[in-house]
């Protein structure tokens, strides 16, 4: 493959993407299809690498749940477990005689300490069982003021929730051509001054060293966010990707990286997101189709959210081949 462009004479390269120029040493794609870099630490301890609150806080909220769920189960299993040996005499209330029974019963007993719930028909009568029912009162308390707070964390941390097109389109694009693709907001909330920046990380292959490229969009900024946002860069004899097929994106290992910012009303912060499109991602001659339409009291704009990723093939304009050198 050839492209004959002097990419040191007419391209500014990034070089402040973080990532570095080692391709024959990085992994396959850059980012990961949430937005986070595809980055593994790895040479340390587990002590170094494991930040409790950063991993609870994002911790995806199925997990989370059911992490809490399991943490309350063990923490009575564990207390029901030293009632039990300190002898059930030390505890009145108890009516029922089967072992099984009895130890549901104290796993009853010890949820309600751990809650402060206050005692129903059980209660410690014995000095043991008051100074355990004492101490897990106060690690209920403890706890639950922790799971408060990361649960305040969780929802109270800003980030933006889109959505992307599934794939990115070359399209046809005034007389020539473009790289599009599609965002659209999945929360109520308003996104005002959305910028957008898109790159281009591609492997060089006379030096096998990646280079990262920053692309010219069509609108680089747009005031607010209330419906889709198609996301162009023209492909004119100034773009690398100028003269390019899709076997060539892909010898070049190519992605393109998006990195977005706005203001969010919700929580009157800047929030930030990332995505990317790999070569294989992309489609060849085709077009978005419209994903909003007027509803039919004729006041009402809809934004059918289902039909991001939908597009029409649609033939390109000839290009002339152009030599490429990367």
């Amino acid at each position: 493959m050839t492209v004959k462009k002097d990419f040191d004479k007419n391209l500014n390269f990034d070089k402040y993407t973080g990532f570095g120029a080692g391709a024959s040493t990085q992994g396959d794609r850059l980012l990961n299809k949430d937005g986070s870099f595809n980055v593994e630490l790895k040479g340390l301890t587990f002590f170094q690498s494991f930040s409790p609150f950063h991993h609870l806080i994002t911790l995806s909220s199925i997990n989370f749940s059911l992490m809490i769920l399991g943490v309350f189960i063990l923490i009575n299993l564990f207390f029901s477990m030293i009632y039990y040996l300190i002898g059930i005499d030390q505890l009145q209330g108890i009516i029922h005689v089967t072992p099984v029974g009895k130890f549901i019963e104290l796993f009853t007993f010890s949820a309600q300490t751990l809650t402060t719930v206050g005692y129903g028909r059980i209660n410690p009568i014995g000095y043991a069982s008051g100074l355990v029912a004492a101490f897990e009162s106060l690690l209920g308390l403890s706890g639950f003021a922790l799971v408060t707070g990361l649960l305040y964390g969780r929802f109270a941390r800003p980030h933006a929730k889109l959505l992307y097109s599934s794939n990115a389109l070359i399209a046809p694009f005034q007389q020539k051509t473009a790289l599009m693709f599609r965002i659209a907001n999945l929360r109520k909330n308003q996104l005002v001054e959305c910028e957008a920046i898109l790159s281009l990380s591609f492997l060089e292959k006379k030096t096998n060293t990646r280079r990262f490229v920053n692309l010219v969009l069509e609108y680089a900024k747009v005031n607010s966010l209330p419906l889709s946002w198609t996301i162009v860069h023209p492909i004119d004899d100034k773009s690398p990707v100028y003269g390019l097929t899709s076997q060539d994106v892909i010898e070049l290992q190519a992605e393109f990286i998006l990195s977005f910012k706005a203001f969010d009303d919700t929580y009157a912060q800047l929030v930030y997101t990332r995505y990317s499109y790999k070569a294989d991602e992309i489609i060849w001659g085709a077009k978005f189709a419209q994903m909003f339409r007027r509803g039919d009291d004729g006041k009402t704009t809809f934004l059918q959210m289902d039909k991001i990723s939908e597009y029409i093939k649609t033939p390109l304009p000839e290009i002339k081949k152009e030599e490429n050198n990367f």
